[in-house]
């Protein structure tokens, strides 16, 4: 930690002359501050991280293309940190805290301001969320990113296959800034309020934390509210009937984009009616909401006031890209 700290206080110059070099001035320090804290005893620099786990630990993998999970015209720091992000908010949706991530970083060729940008990026995220990046990988090829990030329980484990019947199902925060974010980035260019939830989505950390004690099971909408809802019902083995007048939406204007695209990254989760007053106060506490739009009942999805037709839903091996 203390070489890393010397390395990386200041923008040394290096010859780049291989992916080595590349790791040593981009790609390492990035969080050293934290690792102490976090159980990990051995960080970038060897063959393995090594953490010192006195609890269960959960990790999750998820892996950004360009021009499929961003657009290629994207600055590098919100590359970077949309990545980890995405990844970050299975962790919160299980209601977790971070404690470490990898990263494996492919690339179609070296250019040092790019990389400056995605080191801040990296950097920017690592001190949001208290967590360091401990290892991973550098290769030559088309630009993505795999990142793997490490979690703890904060409270109990969120599940998907926990719901119970006559649960309330509940959303963390409206649904469609990341397709407004995206569509006011496509004509701009800029970031500004409407583009940032799209360029440097949230993960719902602290929210995640704070249902973990009440909520029965949980799941990010990165897919779309539908789509991912559908996974929470056939992995709980309950139907659930769902309003969607009670879905709030970041524009009404394009109410079906909205809910159909995804990139989100709010939780949805299911309650006991009997404890959601509870989990509201909790929530009010911490300048949260809770908004009720349904109930787990049946044995399938069930939607009512639908006033827009089919909703279909984002799978990875049927889109296009959008770039």
């Amino acid at each position: 930690m203390e070489w890393a700290q010397l390395a990386y206080s200041k923008d040394t110059q290096v010859n780049i002359s291989s992916e080595f070099s590349i790791i040593k001035k981009y790609l390492s320090g990035i969080g050293t501050s934290y690792l102490r804290a976090n159980g990990i005893d051995l960080s970038v620099g060897d063959d393995c991280a090594v953490l010192a786990a006195n609890s269960k630990l959960l990790i999750s993998t998820d892996t950004s293309v360009a021009g499929v999970h961003f657009l290629k015209s994207m600055s590098a720091d919100s590359i970077a940190y949309r990545s980890v992000a995405t990844a970050l908010s299975d962790i919160a949706a299980m209601g977790c805290n971070p404690v470490a991530f990898n990263l494996s970083l492919v690339m179609p060729s070296f250019n040092q301001d790019w990389m400056k940008g995605f080191r801040k990026g990296l950097q920017k995220i690592s001190r949001e969320f208290q967590f360091p990046l401990i290892g991973g990988d550098l290769v030559k090829g088309p630009l993505q990113i795999s990142v793997t990030v490490l979690g703890k329980p904060e409270k109990n484990i969120l599940l998907r296959s926990n719901a119970q019947l006559g649960d309330i199902l509940c959303l963390s925060n409206a649904v469609g800034r990341g397709y407004i974010g995206f569509k006011e980035y496509k004509r701009s260019g800029l970031l500004n309020n409407k583009t940032k939830p799209y360029l440097f989505p949230s993960a719902q950390i602290r929210y995640g934390r704070e249902i973990s004690s009440i909520a029965t099971s949980a799941i990010d909408i990165s897919d779309g509210i539908i789509q991912d809802l559908s996974h929470l019902i056939s992995a709980s083995g309950v139907g659930c009937k769902v309003d969607l007048g009670k879905v709030p939406v970041a524009d009404k204007k394009f109410i079906k984009q909205c809910l159909e695209f995804g990139d989100d990254y709010q939780l949805l989760y299911t309650v006991p009616p009997k404890k959601l007053l509870t989990l509201q106060a909790d929530l009010n506490s911490i300048n949260k909401k809770c908004h009720t739009i349904g109930v787990m009942s049946g044995r399938k999805l069930t939607i009512i006031n639908n006033n827009i037709g089919s909703l279909k839903n984002w799978d990875h091996f049927k889109q296009n890209g959008f770039s």
